[in-house]
């Protein structure tokens, strides 16, 4: 029985120095051992990074333990994907210059039985830079999964291909080639969210930024299901164009592309509340813990079925989780509004009419300050 307890406590010990001593998984795109692509007729003269979360690129696992890590680029993010970019295309005086803006670049191994999984995901916006002003060309995205005996050391392909495909993309999208009348977008902000200073613009947004500006455009490619549920609108086409686009207002309400926070194929509806955004959904938060990322929900490996309030911040483009044991914290002076709140717990109205009476009652600031750290 002695010896049992002591192999147990050897175990546990080896198990936790190992995961203290584990460190991000780190990533390096050059060198290149492709060719170059010289039939295109373009080459990436700047990288914007436009991802919510900038601390990371997803998952790997590292050790015998397989233990979750961060995974970073080996230089800053901008600097990998350009430095890459014109290794693949090189830079060429008699071709046009064209700008990356990238919404989503993320990357997860999920670990079965007998195989390991190896994913990688990304969008991004190609711009055309005239002076000081970006136009749009067109928005893409791609995808790449394989199975082997260990995928972490290969990320670093994956990521390759997912960045070429989108390039080959905008090469072969005749559309996007052809367009004489590009669409101007702002990567300027003004102090306070367009969106809150005016009427909404119908139609969609490419990414949060646009949201802010209230820079939208319409498509009338996209067509969504006839549904029952007021909450959600379904894309026909479940998977044309999910990833591009952040959100949709439809003349009543704001949507949010649901695949920016869990993975799943539908954009939900939207309360405005002050300065956030109000939903309730199954949400896949990046601060639960370092195997928590943004990653694994947008990638679909750990989406729930658990759903939960949450404010997306329109300043800041951050989304704040109400999680059940802070909302009882939150509404501790208000027995009333909490007895409201658990007659019907996953209603957004009835949410949205409590946290008004609390506006109302409350220092506007404060609450802000409360409703952020949740």
């Amino acid at each position: 029985m002695i010896n049992k307890m002591l192999i147990c406590v050897f175990c546990l010990f080896t198990l936790s120095s190992f995961s203290q001593k584990t460190k991000s998984h780190i990533i390096k795109l050059l060198p290149n051992k492709d060719a170059p692509v010289e039939s295109v007729d373009f080459y990436v003269s700047e990288v914007i990074d436009n991802r919510i979360y900038k601390d990371n690129i997803g998952i790997a696992q590292k050790g015998v333990f397989n233990k979750k890590v961060l995974s970073k680029f080996n230089n800053t993010f901008e600097d990998e994907i350009l430095n890459y970019m014109n290794s693949v295309f090189p830079i060429d005086a008699s071709k046009q210059p064209i700008v990356l803006r990238i919404n989503q670049l993320l990357i997860s191994e999920n670990t079965g039985a007998f195989k390991e999984t190896g994913k990688a995901t990304i969008s991004l916006d190609v711009l055309n830079k005239i002076n000081n002003d970006y136009y749009l060309l067109g928005s893409f995205s791609a995808y790449r999964e394989k199975n082997s005996a260990d995928v972490t050391g290969k990320h670093d392909d994956r990521i390759r291909e997912i960045l070429v495909d989108c390039m080959l993309q905008y090469q072969d999208d005749e559309k996007a080639n052809s367009n004489n009348n590009p669409r101007l977008v702002s990567l300027k902000s003004s102090q306070k969210p367009v969106i809150l200073e005016s009427q909404i613009n119908k139609g969609f947004f490419n990414t949060f930024h646009e949201l802010y500006n209230n820079n939208s455009f319409m498509d009338p490619s996209i067509k969504f299901k006839e549904n029952n549920q007021s909450d959600k609108l379904f894309l026909e086409d479940r998977n044309h164009k999910r990833a591009l686009y952040y959100a949709y207002y439809d003349g009543e309400a704001v949507f949010l592309n649901a695949s920016s926070y869990s993975g799943e194929k539908y954009f939900v509806r939207t309360e405005v509340i002050d300065r956030f955004l109000l939903f309730n959904d199954a949400f896949v938060y990046q601060d639960e813990a370092i195997g928590m990322s943004m990653a694994f929900g947008v990638l679909g490996i750990l989406a729930s079925n658990k759903k939960s309030h949450v404010l997306l911040d329109l300043y800041t483009g951050q989304f704040h989780l109400l999680k059940e044991n802070k909302i009882k914290v939150l509404l501790r002076n208000y027995q009333n509004l909490y007895e409201t709140y658990k007659d019907n717990r996953n209603d957004t109205s009835n949410m949205k009419r409590i946290l008004e009476t609390l506006f109302n009652n409350e220092n506007k600031v404060n609450l802000r300050d409360k409703l952020r750290s949740l």
